[in-house]
């Protein structure tokens, strides 16, 4: 079966006038841009899948830290779908059989990317992160920003659409982005180059919505402890880390932290939750939220599949 080409992979709809909530936004990137003028990629990139049906590609899935991650809940997916009775046989059979190739119980999974099965289209996609620096410092949250709903975290659901209005500041964001590339010498020369081939052959830059790191700062340098898909969740997070996830720690460890130990990491938890942000300070110990903002490469049909780097660099080979 043929599917729609992506359209306006290569276009940026710029408006003149936004609705109040998108102008606030774009208002709020633009002082972040004066004040973090610096686009540093922030990691390893995220991967998932997305469904095209008809002319529209949406994300179901994201978050996962390597190609096989996003094949193997894939793979979960598929076979969860085949269960449903609603669906026809012949689309049930087609998905076990992608499922059980996908993730095998015995023998090497198969290192697709891609599958047609009825009217839909499914890809493993990569996301690219990155974050704002001004003066030495990682952009923090902004006060536009929100926790999705429960039921669209890790980007469930999301439209992949290049040709959502932008005002001004989304549009120059993107238009950097365009040319975003590793900084040079700090990747193997195989990663520069795909990067730079898919300059050309995804030339489309559609943001995502952001997710949130909390990092320790430790003199000069700075350790990412937990992630999450909104800032108060991230804050919820931190304060988790001293109740539930130091203690079991310790335990994991054979030194059971003492009854005075978990009466400070409550009360610890209780001020990250009682204090503004974005930095926390407790226990001689400074912490800091930090946004990340994602975003896709698109071509001419639809979003970034995984790079042949990307699957050497966890070991599985296409």
């Amino acid at each position: 079966m043929s599917f729609p080409l992506m359209r306006g992979h290569d276009k940026i709809n710029v408006v003149p006038d936004l609705d109040p909530v998108a102008a606030a936004r774009d208002a709020e990137l633009g002082e972040r841009m004066r004040a973090h003028p610096k686009i540093f990629p922030a990691g390893s990139p995220d991967f998932g899948f997305a469904v095209q049906t008809g002319p529209e590609w949406r994300i179901d899935v994201a978050g996962e830290a390597d190609p096989e991650g996003g094949r193997g809940v894939l793979a979960s997916t598929f076979r969860q779908y085949s269960e449903e009775p609603a669906r026809p046989p012949k689309i049930r059979r087609a998905m076990r059989a992608a499922a059980d190739r996908l993730d095998p119980e015995e023998g090497t999974p198969l290192a697709k990317d891609e599958w047609e099965i009825g009217d839909r289209r499914y890809r493993v996609i990569r996301i690219e992160k990155f974050t704002l620096i001004g003066g030495g410092v990682m952009e923090p949250p902004r006060v536009t920003d929100t926790d999705p709903p429960q039921d669209a975290r890790y980007l469930h659901g999301h439209l992949v659409d290049p040709l959502v209005p932008t005002g001004h500041w989304e549009t120059q964001l993107r238009l950097n982005l365009i040319g975003f590339l590793p900084i040079p010498g700090t990747v193997p020369e195989q990663i520069e180059i795909e990067a730079r081939q898919a300059i050309r052959t995804h030339p489309g830059v559609v943001l995502l919505p952001p997710s949130f790191t909390v990092m320790e700062i430790k003199g000069d340098s700075w350790e990412s402890l937990t992630a999450a898909d909104g800032p108060t969740q991230a804050r919820h997070d931190l304060a988790a880390y001293f109740t539930k996830i130091l203690p079991r720690l310790r335990e994991f460890r054979g030194d059971p932290p003492s009854a005075a130990e978990l009466n400070d990491w409550t009360e610890a938890a209780a001020q990250i939750e009682s204090m503004p942000g974005p930095e926390f300070s407790v226990l001689d110990r400074r912490f800091r939220i930090v946004r990340i903002s994602r975003f896709m490469r698109v071509g001419v049909d639809g979003p970034e599949a995984p790079r042949p780097s990307d699957q050497d660099r966890y070991g599985f080979n296409c």
